[in-house]
């Protein structure tokens, strides 16, 4: 398997694994490559150990052995482009050092195998349109990536965390995808695309947010606002609730790991009692709560009952809706 001429022009040298011959060749010595400054990735490939951007690493030591024709896809694609999220789950804390994560997609010509660790592949014909150099890299576009996350998701909910993720960033539309499905009809996992792109909403700021919506949505509570800015009847700005019910006045927080720092602790108490003071409630959910989905679902479910029951009084609060993507 040959690297694409030009693929990697900007991509860093001492990232990239090389060929062992071709590094000889350039006059690195076999002592050197067998010293602590070098690894292997692959058999025959080495690179330097000096790694500025793990998860990137990843993906560019699955880059070193791409066949000509060949794309990064998936979660690396997306990553690449921007989504940082979706970064095969190698940024979660569990996954350093331990071999967790999804591996590499590359998505190769037909009858083309790549039988390397960390790389999985997808055997597809990719039309001009469908690829983009990203520094160097070729990818799959944010559109095709998004496709195939989403068709080929575990199930719905993740193909709807990874369409949220990338429209979040920017990098393209509910819209988009819906088009580039409709055009590539019969291929494994639309079922499922077509399921999950009417729940999409770009205002998600996290995966754990797009979980708890879902996870709302099939109990049968009422859609939620996304990150919601929200105001006192003066229109004094009081925060942005994760997940918003405006009817009962319920609101979801999610708090990740950065909520137990101090600083953000103290002022999550703030704008909690803000919120609180002019009529709202807040429920707040961690990563083991999601975990013990019944559990929370069920004091989500009475937190609703009882705010639908509260005493008539006149609302002291309103908000904005954010558009989706």
């Amino acid at each position: 398997m040959q690297q694409s001429v030009g693929m990697v022009v900007q991509v860093d040298a001492r990232a990239l694994a090389r060929r062992r011959k071709v590094l000889l060749a350039s006059g690195i010595t076999r002592a050197a490559l067998e010293s602590a400054g070098w690894t292997s990735p692959h058999f025959g490939y080495h690179r330097s150990t000096q790694v500025n951007d793990p998860i990137r690493q990843r993906i560019l030591d699955a880059v070193a052995v791409m066949p000509d024709g060949g794309a990064v896809g998936g979660w690396a694609a997306a990553y690449l482009q921007g989504a940082t999220y979706l970064d095969g789950g190698w940024g979660h804390p569990a996954a350093i050092g331990s071999g967790l994560g999804q591996p590499v997609l590359l998505v190769v010509p037909p009858n083309t195998v790549v039988n390397r660790p960390g790389i999985t592949t997808l055997r597809a014909k990719l039309d001009n349109d469908d690829v983009v150099d990203v520094r160097g890299i070729r990818c799959t576009t944010a559109i095709r990536a998004g496709y195939d996350l989403m068709r080929l998701a575990p199930d719905v909910t993740e193909a709807v965390v990874v369409g949220d993720c990338l429209l979040y960033a920017g990098l393209t539309t509910a819209e988009q995808i819906t088009q580039y499905g409709a055009a590539h009809p019969g291929r494994r996992g639309v079922r499922q695309l077509k399921k999950a792109l009417p729940l999409l909403n770009g205002a998600a700021a996290s995966p754990p947010e797009t979980r708890l919506r879902l996870l709302c949505l099939d109990a049968g509570l009422p859609p939620l606002l996304v990150n919601a800015p929200v105001f006192d009847l003066e229109g004094n700005f009081l925060g942005i609730i994760d997940l918003l019910e405006p009817r009962a006045g319920l609101g979801l927080e999610y708090d990740g790991a950065q909520h137990r720092e101090l600083g953000q602790h103290a002022a999550d108490n703030l704008r909690e009692e803000r919120l609180e003071a002019n009529g709202l409630a807040i429920v707040r959910v961690t990563s083991l709560d999601l975990d013990d989905s019944s559990a929370t679902l069920a004091r989500i479910q009475e937190a609703h009952r009882r705010r639908l029951f509260r005493y008539a009084v006149g609302e002291t609060w309103t908000y904005q809706t954010r558009a989706a993507a």
